[in-house]
């Protein structure tokens, strides 16, 4: 069955994409402390990132020109290393993506129950908790089963939304900075290992749009100049917020945004109605990557099924009207609600999370130098996705680390494709007795 056909995106809104995807929660909850813990190395802590994740994407983006189809890092393993090692490649991206979603969403979910009126309303109607998480994902469900022409205009709020505290960090860096900050910070070596696995997962996501490259204008072409281009830019805006951030507060303990207007004015309405503009903000920039990440990860469990390896493909390559597939969006939607179900906990959920993008970064280098066997690229990627599987090791070693939910969607992810390999191979001798 073919991919049903559908009106594409420019390069420009695949860009937006991928950075809401990757430009978030994991920045903006994070930078101040890796001020505190990386002292003066900390921006380099984003370029240092940068450089062991830079392989990777240059050998997604040559892979995208290969195989210009949906599906990403599951057709990659698929077309080289064979369906099994394809299956499990898209099946542990799939979970670890739904696991990123639970994260953000009960982020999200926290930070909105702050808010004094909302919490107000919420207690009012009985909707608190976990409960408040299953009511945002069923929203969003309800969203990604508009069509992608819904996707271009709501990627263009997030973004305008998401710059808001960024304008603001680069803005107020003229007026703001302050040389003892530089001065009385020092170089912190050991701290700058701490903080890079915080650093590297932050950029989890820059892989998204792999996984929709034949709805991008030019297909495969354009995909490798939206990794490379949304790559550079994030990185880029990465470090130089940290260095904005660093030279205005230093190593304070101090909200970094938030505490912008008040070091630049006294008055207290501007404060108030620009800390609350820019506390949505930061709220929207939760939502922008959860949405992306949502509607690309539909598309993810679409290519398994296209290529019949699960059970019941034929039902998940079902799509409505707007040929947005419905049947995909609510399995995600299960499976983000059974994670929520089974843990809220932040820390256990991130090393879940790890665990299915590292994954699935160390199949598609073993696929690419399954192609290109003597490319010193090739080589680089598996060593960079080492040092991925070295920190998600450790993280995994920790007490009290919770992995029994991730193996039990796995191994059920597995037993489906096995039972679906099996069925389809009766169905193909049937037909031949026949």
């Amino acid at each position: 069955m073919s991919h049903p056909k559908s009106p594409t995106i420019p390069v420009w809104t695949a860009i937006l994409l991928s950075i809401n995807i990757v430009i978030g929660s994991g920045f903006f909850a994070s930078a101040q402390k890796i001020s505190i813990d990386a002292g003066l190395l900390a921006p380099l802590a984003w370029l240092l990132a940068g450089a062991l994740l830079f392989p990777i994407v240059a050998i997604l983006a040559k892979l995208s020109q290969r195989y210009p189809e949906a599906g990403g890092l599951y057709v990659y393993s698929y077309e080289t290393l064979g369906h099994s090692w394809g299956f499990i490649t898209g099946w542990v991206y799939f979970i670890g993506t739904v696991i990123g979603n639970v994260i953000v969403m009960h982020a999200f979910s926290g930070k909105l129950q702050e808010i004094p009126a909302i919490a107000g309303f919420l207690q009012n109607i009985q909707l608190q908790g976990v409960g408040v998480d299953m009511a945002l994902v069923s929203f969003f469900a309800l969203l990604n089963l508009r069509n992608i022409d819904f996707l271009k205009h709501v990627q263009i709020l997030f973004t305008v939304l998401k710059c808001i505290p960024i304008v603001l960090a680069l803005g107020a860096l003229p007026f703001l900075f302050k040389l003892e900050n530089l001065m009385q910070t020092s170089l912190n070596w050991h701290g700058l290992v701490i903080v890079l696995p915080l650093v590297l997962f932050s950029y989890i996501g820059i892989e998204a749009c792999c996984a929709i490259t034949d709805k991008i204008n030019g297909g495969g072409a354009k995909t490798s100049r939206v990794l490379f281009i949304s790559f550079m830019l994030i990185m880029g805006i990465y470090t130089l917020l940290q260095c904005s951030l660093l030279c205005m507060h230093g190593t304070a303990a101090v909200d970094p945004f938030t505490s912008i207007l008040p070091l630049l004015t006294t008055n207290t309405q501007v404060i108030y109605w620009g800390n609350a503009l820019i506390h949505g903000a930061l709220l929207s920039s939760f939502l922008g990557g959860f949405y992306s990440m949502f509607y690309i990860n539909n598309w993810n469990l679409y290519a398994i099924a296209e290529k019949k390896g699960i059970l019941f493909s034929d039902t998940f390559l079902t799509t409505n009207k707007n040929q947005a597939p419905w049947v995909c969006i609510l399995a995600q939607v299960a499976l983000i609600l059974t994670f929520q179900l089974m843990t809220t906990d932040i820390t256990q959920l991130a090393n879940m999370d790890g665990i299915g993008s590292v994954s699935a970064y160390l199949l598609s280098a073993c696929a690419f130098l399954a192609l290109y066997k003597k490319s010193t690229l090739g080589f680089l990627a598996i060593a960079c996705c080492t040092v991925f599987i070295g920190i998600c090791t450790h993280n995994l070693l920790q007490p009290d680390t919770q992995i029994v939910p991730f193996l039990i969607i796995l191994f059920l992810g597995i037993g489906m494709h096995i039972l679906g390999s099996w069925y389809n191979k009766y169905r193909k001798k049937t037909r031949m007795e026949q």
